[in-house]
């Protein structure tokens, strides 16, 4: 018999009307289908993925447990273990421990995004300086849209941020081992008031970071200096002339990257 997954409860409304109401249809439980394949955990992720897709599987909602799924599926518990482990990569998915502990459908964020893109360069799929070029373009769009629809509150926001990390780097703890660093790159994402930006912003800016940490964890000194720029031009709506100090900035640093990363290569071969 299938699982029915766990559904958050919302916390009951206090302003609700003493007036009884009908009670709700129950949702019915997912129902996933015995796997006929030599390689049943790509099934297994295949199925979990349709029935995110038909909306039957929500963010929040808990997982059978592996024996559960193992004799819904027909497959070994391995091979749950495997699907799993594919999904938690692919950031659908997180496990969670404790007395509620499980795999939960992953109430989103940009680490599966990341990651696809980081093994993408990895396997010389995708080159850096593709990245690094997305990312330049992608800033621009959201600055632009940023100064259209940035509250008073996102402004600020980005501005409690800066005065924080000027302080870390006037004490000497600025760091792109860090990932607070790229947070002023997320603000003007959230100011944009588009989700699907933010991930993409997130993603970017956190494989960025990841590279040039590599390369030098000191950020450029005069990083403070341009970011208070740009959200005093966003702050004055002028939406050309913060995406331009952005992207003049952004191309300094795609330039650096790409020009440290060839020598890496060029020592590579020296070598070989």
């Amino acid at each position: 018999m299938p699982v029915k997954a766990v559904r958050r409860t919302p916390p009951p409304n206090k302003q609700a009307s003493s007036k009884p109401t009908p009670a709700q249809p129950a949702a019915p439980p997912p129902v996933f289908q015995p796997v006929r394949t030599r390689r049943g955990f790509e099934a297994v992720c295949d199925q979990i993925r349709q029935q995110l897709a038909r909306g039957e599987l929500r963010p929040g909602d808990r997982l059978p447990a592996e024996k559960d799924l193992a004799e819904q599926f027909d497959i070994s518990r391995s091979g749950v273990r495997e699907a799993l482990r594919s999904l938690e990569a692919a950031g659908l998915v997180e496990a969670r421990t404790g007395i509620h502990g499980g795999f939960y459908i992953h109430s989103g964020n940009s680490s599966g995004l990341t990651q696809t893109v980081q093994d993408l360069v990895s396997l010389g799929q995708v080159s850096i300086a593709n990245v690094t070029e997305a990312r330049v373009e992608l800033m621009k769009v959201a600055i632009r849209l940023a100064c259209a629809r940035a509250t008073q509150q996102d402004l600020d926001a980005i501005e409690v941020d800066i005065e924080h990390h000027t302080e870390l780097f006037r004490e000497g703890h600025g760091s792109r081992n860090t990932k607070s660093v790229i947070e002023f790159y997320r603000l003007i994402a959230r100011a944009t008031h588009n989700d699907v930006i933010v991930m993409m912003v997130d993603a970017l800016s956190e494989l960025i970071r990841a590279l040039l940490a590599r390369v030098d964890p000191q950020p450029r000194k005069d990083i403070m200096q341009v970011r208070r720029k740009v959200l005093a031009l966003m702050r004055e709506r002028d939406a050309q002339g913060a995406a331009d100090a952005m992207e003049l900035h952004l191309r300094h640093v795609s330039d650096y990257l790409e020009s440290e990363n060839r020598k890496t290569e060029r020592k590579r071969k020296m070598a070989a």
